[in-house]
């Protein structure tokens, strides 16, 4: 498993983007992408030190986001790791006793490769993004 980004929950990419950049150094950003099938627009930003943040805005009804955002709580919403190995992954993190959130789906920001999120015992999202050959895990300028 390979680090690939933090996941933070925005009200907009905007808003979310002019925060985090008020307080961390982004030395690039990825152009928004819109993806109607999760229902989220994302951005990614890298920092200086090398770290990326994804900033997930609602897109739609029937969002992740809103219920999190209304709550106030798990707006740091996940760990990102990309995996070669992406069937094998997830049934260690169930064997793991993670509890998936949902089935693999495609995702437009990683150019269809397949992503799935698992919550842990210790209550931390973990989303698992596939990097077999000939599908580009790494979104541009991101």
């Amino acid at each position: 498993m390979q680090f690939d980004h933090l996941g933070v929950f925005v009200k907009t990419l905007e808003q979310g983007r002019a925060v985090l950049e008020s307080i961390v150094p982004i030395a690039t950003a990825s152009d928004p992408c819109h993806d109607p099938l999760l229902k989220v627009s994302v951005q990614f930003l890298r920092d200086t030190s090398g770290i990326r943040y994804e900033i997930v805005a609602p897109n739609g009804p029937g969002n992740p986001v809103d219920a999190v955002l209304s709550e106030q709580r798990g707006i740091l919403n996940h760990v990102a790791y990309s995996v070669p190995d992406f069937d094998a992954q997830v049934a260690r993190l169930r064997e793991a006793r993670c509890m998936p959130l949902g089935e693999p789906r495609p995702a437009v920001a990683f150019g269809g490769a397949r992503v799935i999120f698992f919550l842990t015992p210790l209550r931390l999202i973990v989303e698992l993004i596939e990097s077999a050959p000939g599908i580009n895990a790494t979104p541009a300028g991101g």
